[in-house]
């Protein structure tokens, strides 16, 4: 009797062990409540300045190291300048999603009037010949050229051009780039997004920038539902017409990331919700089809998820 008894303790012991301090897959311990959502790291969620939409995010790494993406138009530069300073001023990456003035302009601001202190190791991102966006979006190839002219302000060495494939280590965060920029000739610079996978504690956050139909159709026929597979999910091209609905199918995301006012959000052009011509109120619905829980809009102001 004496034996089952302390065989029986011993199983508990061992069981409450399992269960206070569980090891999963990829390395990550789980560092209890006060981990959140990506094991000590944070992810937020800039809002607009201006009336424009714009996607601008910047992530501490859980050693306080930040990640940026994009960073929206020259007028969030301001805000943007002022979250960077506030933790601390130094940018370990930066990654540029595709340059229209919405995403890339508040870093082409910066680096055009001086970055003031802030420093940047890296700026990771991929633009094809000028030749492409003037053929094929000749009203926005100024913005492409005065963002690479404003990127070799920065040294030489912290120029790196994204590849397909390639994965990329932030401290405890791990990127990898899906694609190279798709050259269409429709939709051209939002179609040539690079769409980069974060690997931020246990969770997977997928970025897509302004992916257009043609180009989520390729991403998807390129890698396959797997590589897409994410727990959150950047609304492409702000919730308006971006990827196709059985793109987001194969993310099967739990939490959608909104990088729009709400006049967008609401599709509303003046005329109350569902006036305009935006499409967003469609892609919603698509949202809650696919169960959806949660949904961070930064028509609500700066989203901190941690």
């Amino acid at each position: 009797m004496k034996l089952k008894k302390l065989l029986a303790v011993a199983l508990t012991v061992v069981a409450v062990s399992a269960l206070s301090f569980p090891v999963f897959a990829q390395g990550y311990v789980a560092a209890g409540p006060g981990a959140g959502r990506f094991g000590g790291d944070e992810m937020m969620m800039l809002s607009n300045q201006t009336d424009s939409q714009m996607m601008s995010y910047v992530i501490t790494t859980r050693k306080g190291d930040l990640i940026v993406i994009d960073g929206g138009v020259p007028g969030d530069a301001p805000h943007l300048r002022d979250v960077i300073n506030k933790k601390g001023g130094h940018v370990k990456a930066w990654f540029i999603s595709h340059p229209h003035s919405d995403h890339v302009g508040a870093l082409t601001q910066m680096l055009e009037e001086g970055l003031n202190g802030i420093t940047i190791d890296a700026v990771y991102y991929n633009y094809t010949d000028i030749s492409f966006y003037k053929k094929n979006e000749a009203y926005r190839a100024d913005m492409v050229q005065r963002s690479a002219n404003a990127l070799t302000k920065l040294d030489p060495s912290a120029l790196r051009m994204t590849h397909k494939g390639q994965e990329i280590d932030i401290d405890d965060i791990k990127v990898k780039v899906l694609n190279d920029p798709y050259l269409f000739e429709n939709n051209a610079i939002n179609n040539s997004s690079v769409a980069y996978r974060f690997q931020m504690g246990l969770k997977r956050v997928l970025f897509l920038g302004d992916m257009g139909p043609e180009a989520g159709e390729k991403l998807l026929s390129d890698v396959g539902a797997g590589e897409l597979k994410a727990d959150y999910v950047q609304m492409a091209h702000h919730g308006e017409y971006g990827v196709n609905k059985d793109v987001y199918q194969a993310i099967a995301p739990s939490v959608a990331l909104w990088n729009a006012p709400e006049w967008l959000y609401d599709d509303n052009n003046g005329g109350g919700v569902g006036s305009g011509p935006w499409g967003t109120l469609e892609t919603r619905q698509w949202m809650k089809d696919l169960g959806v829980k949660e949904n961070f809009v930064i028509k609500d102001g700066d989203q901190i998820i941690k």
